[in-house]
Formats: structure tokens, sequence, C-alpha cells
């Protein structure tokens, strides 16, 4: 499998950058031959590949994906949490609802999300402009269309990232050049929001289907109509508004029918399917196997050394607790599962006892149990991402190359389902209940389960569905966003929080008692940020 990192290596993207917009010409005398600049760039394929690759590149760091936005930023909810209970002034803190806008964290994934902007608005004016687009062979310009509608979906990602960790932000669709104003302010997230679906359809039409691509990590058509679907699902749902209020557009509906009929064309181009093996899909994570029929989009990791921007923390901070003399490396699980989701699953779900690992593994490699009736009856563990499956060696303590995923099509099959559901009084087009409850009966019987009766009110169907969300994609990294859409993060923190109790008094869950409903359903914006940019006057509610 030909990692995406390895393609970047040498590649001077940020040396293109720093220079948009200057006049080299006037005044260099001879180009240097070893230095790109805006001027003899992005004259071919390779180029026009080389500046695509440095767009993915950012997102597969631990400041992102490799750390950060995958295990840190999705804590603490209903089914997981950070362990510990002190405020560490870090990691702790976010997770435990005790931040401060000083966090570095939030500080580097601001940077590094606005950086990936700029590389996509850079690439994506300069690719439209390449003469190639229009006068190259029919395979250049196929070829160019499709980094166009890489780059347009990466942009669309990232902003929806922005969106949802910190609501309306700075936005900008054009490179920066010399001079430039950088002071940018807010931007309602509404209008953030069209752009972001607008990528979305461009790049839609411009990808190929994974079938049709080469088997790599790159995005797909179908990844652009699944990612979609999660957008308009995120715009039907509630937000944290800057004046202290959690609402939805008032056109939700609106949203709901464009997502389920934007599920509905996916389905039915049967590019994706399910794979019939749960357990096979996290272990092809593991072992780095390309898997594009339920896995659709998944970032790419291929560390370089101990502690390498370009490494990932997936399976040493989400995982069982592995020994590090064990024969597996190190991991210290730095992410811990709550008993009460575990006991939520139904016994016979196939699921439950891949989704949480409630052991660790110990120096000689076997395996320790946790019960809750032991002393230590907290230790319970994300299980999608157990390092003993790893089939690399154990090169690093923190970092491995195992993929983060960001799209599976039993999410698809789910997001169908309840956008279906929630317009049922209105259904566009061929739509019915018929199919959103036939899309859920495919996820459970592959966990050997039935699937739901066929006469749920719209309410219990929605009750139904915030749980099975919960069991089929527990640790991909949604939880938290699913809730928040729903209105209910602070709900099910308190639900699980008495459950928890119940166990056992002294049950470790800060966040019952920390978080607060109209200020942790965002993040506040770095305060580095909020000192340099001088249009930035409001700071998120309750910061």
């Amino acid at each position: 499998m030909q990692k995406i990192k390895s393609l970047y290596t040498s590649i001077l993207i940020l040396a293109i950058l720093g220079i948009a917009g200057s006049s080299c010409e006037d005044q260099l005398k001879e180009e240097p031959r070893s230095f790109y600049s805006s001027n003899n760039f992005f004259q071919t394929v390779e180029q026009a590949n080389m500046a695509v690759i440095g767009v993915y590149d950012l997102l597969g760091t631990t400041k992102l994906y490799g750390q950060v936005v995958s295990t840190i930023f999705p804590c603490d909810t209903d089914i997981s949490q950070i362990k510990g209970t002190g405020d560490d002034g870090s990691k702790r803190s976010i997770g435990h609802y005790t931040s401060q806008p000083s966090i570095t964290m939030f500080k580097d994934a601001w940077r590094y999300y606005y950086t990936i902007v700029e590389r996509a608005n850079y690439a994506i004016e300069n690719i439209t402009k390449m003469e190639l687009l229009e006068s190259g062979s029919e395979a250049e310009i196929a070829t160019l269309k499709s980094y166009l509608g890489e780059v347009k979906f990466l942009r669309a990602l990232v902003y929806f990232d922005l969106v949802r960790l910190w609501g309306d932000v700075p936005f900008k669709t054009t490179p920066t050049y010399v001079g430039e104003d950088l002071n940018l302010p807010r931007t309602d997230r509404e209008l953030i929001y069209d752009q972001i679906i607008e990528d979305l359809e461009d790049a839609k039409t411009l990808l190929p289907w994974a079938s049709e691509k080469a088997l790599n990590e790159r995005v797909s058509q179908g990844a652009a109509r699944g990612y979609l679907v999660r957008v308009l699902m995120g715009r039907a749902g509630y937000s944290l508004r800057l004046d202290g209020s959690i609402s939805r557009p008032d056109n939700y509906l609106d949203y709901y029918k464009r997502a389920a009929l934007e599920a509905d064309t996916l389905i039915q181009s049967e590019e994706h399917t399910l794979n019939p093996d749960y357990e096979e899909i996290f272990r092809n994570y593991a072992e780095g196997k390309l898997e594009p029929m339920e896995s659709m989009f998944e970032i790419s990791f291929a560390p370089m050394g101990a502690n390498a921007e370009n490494g990932g923390f997936i399976s040493t901070y989400i995982g069982p607790q592995t020994n590090a003399s064990s024969s597996y490396g190190r991991a210290n699980a730095y992410i811990n599962a709550m008993w009460p989701f575990y006991d939520s699953y139904d016994l016979d779900d196939t699921r439950r006892e891949i989704a949480v690992a409630p052991y660790e593994i110990k120096a000689d490699d076997s395996k320790k149990d946790y019960t809750k009736k032991k002393s230590d009856y907290h230790k319970i563990f994300p299980g999608k991402w157990r390092r003993e499956w790893n089939s690399s060696d154990p090169l690093y303590t923190n970092d491995t190359d195992v993929n983060w995923v960001l799209l599976r099509y039993s999410d698809v099959l789910l997001m169908y389902a309840e956008a279906i559901n929630e317009c049922r009084n209105d259904l566009p087009g061929t739509l019915t209940m018929t199919k959103a409850y036939d899309a859920v009966k495919l996820v459970r019987n592959r966990a050997d389960l039935n699937g739901w009766e066929t006469t749920l009110t719209q309410d219990d169907f929605r009750s139904n569905m915030i749980q099975e969300r919960a069991w089929e994609l527990c640790y991909e990294g949604w939880r938290k966003w699913d809730l928040i859409r729903w209105n209910i993060l602070g709900e099910k923190i308190q639900e699980a929080g008495q459950a928890a109790k119940a166990i056992r008094e002294k049950y470790p869950y800060p966040a019952m008692e920390k978080f607060t409903t109209g200020k942790h359903e965002l993040y506040p914006i770095p305060q580095r940020d909020m000192d340099v940019n001088t249009a930035l006057v409001k700071q998120n509610p309750g910061y």
C-alpha cells in the first residue's frame, strides 16, 4: 500500500505558498533551478499532483488527525473519556470540560487547519488556470479535474471541522498574497456551509468512483457524496450560536431531504457495500490493508521517526493498555471506554467485543481481564484500535502507521435512515420509510441482530438511531458531534454519569460535574489568535 505521506517528502509547497504574488522575475536575472515559484509551477500534471499532496499532508499530523482531532477532541461523552480526573492544562482539560483559550492544542489545530485552507485555495486557483486543463490530452484533463475535485473535497472537510469545532470562523476561498490584510472577522457559519456544500457538489462531479481509480488513500466520488450527506446532516442539526442560544436553521428539513436524496443516489450506485465481517474492518486498518468498499475515506500516516509530525497515535492513545515490554510495543491507552456503554450492547451483538476491550496486555503478551467488581473497575478501553492487531513492527513509542477512518458505508446507511425519518411526513422523490428500515436492517444483520419493528413512531425511530449510531460507530470520532447536532450532549453526559455512579460511587467521570450547556458545545477561539487578529472581537460563549 502506498502511503500518501511518502509522496510528499521532497515537495517545497511552503516555498511555493511563501512567494505567491511576488515578482521574482523582476528581482532575479536567473531563476534558481532547485526552487519552484508561482511563475514556473503548475505547468505539468505531476506538479499539480505535488500541490494536491501538499493539501492532504497536514491532515496526517499529530496536531490534527494523528492525535488531537481523532482522540482528544471527541472526548468526553457518554461512551468515552480521557483517563484521569485532574486538570492538566492540556488534554485532560479538553476532555473534562475545564479548558481555556490558551491551550496549545487549540492554537496548533487552528493554525494547521488554516494552513490547509491556504494550500487548498492556492491549488484550486492555479489548477483552474492551467493550460493543460483545456488543451491537454483526454487523460491529462481527466486527471487534473480529479485533482481539482480532491482539493475541493479537502477544503470542504477542513471548513466543516472548523465550523463544528468553533462555530463562526474566519473564512477565505482565495490565496493570500503579499500585502493583504490578514485580520479576517468571523463569517456566519451558514455562509460557510454554503461554500462547503458547493465544494462537495463540485467534487462529486469531478472525482472518479473508487472502482475507477487506483487502490490508494485518496478521495473518491463515493467519499465526496458520503461526506456531503454528513455535512447536510450537520447543517440540519443544532449548534451553539455566538449569542449563547442553541438552534438549528428554520429550513432544517430541507437539508435532511437533500441528505436523504444524496445518500439514496450513493446507495443506488452500488459502488460501496458493507464488509460482512465487522472485526475485519478494524483489522484491516491495523494491518494497513485498503478496502474501499466499506471504508470510504481514511487519513494516512507514515511515521518517519519518534514523535514525528507525520505519525499517528492511533492504537497507542486509543486502544487497550499494552505494556511497553510486550512484543506489540506500548499503548498508554489515554482514552477510556465507559462501562455503562459496554453494558448497553445486546449480548448477541457481535460488535460488542470488538468495540470495547475490558482488558490490558501484559509484558508477556498475556491478557489481564477487568470487571466492574475489581478495584480498577474503570479500566475499560476502546477496542477497535488494538496495538496487538498492528502488522508493522513497534518502531516508536507512540507513532503508528494505522490509518484513521473518516467515513464508512455503514455510517452512510444510518444517516440515510435518520434523514428519511426526520422528513417522513414530506418525503421527496421515491424515498419511503421502508428504505429507512431496510438500511438499518443491513447494519444490524451484520451484527447478528434483527432489524427494527417497522411500526416505530418518528420519536422512537430517532431514539433508536441515537443508540444504534453509538453501537456501530463508537470510537471513530463522531459521537460527540452527533450528540451536539441532536442537542443532547449535556443530557447524555448526565445519563452516563448516573449510570457510572450506580456501578460505583467513586467512578471517575469529571464531565458530569464540569460540562456546561451553552458553552462546551464549542471550543474557545485560541487566545493567540484573539490577541493577534484584531477583527476577532468576540470569544465563544462562556470563555
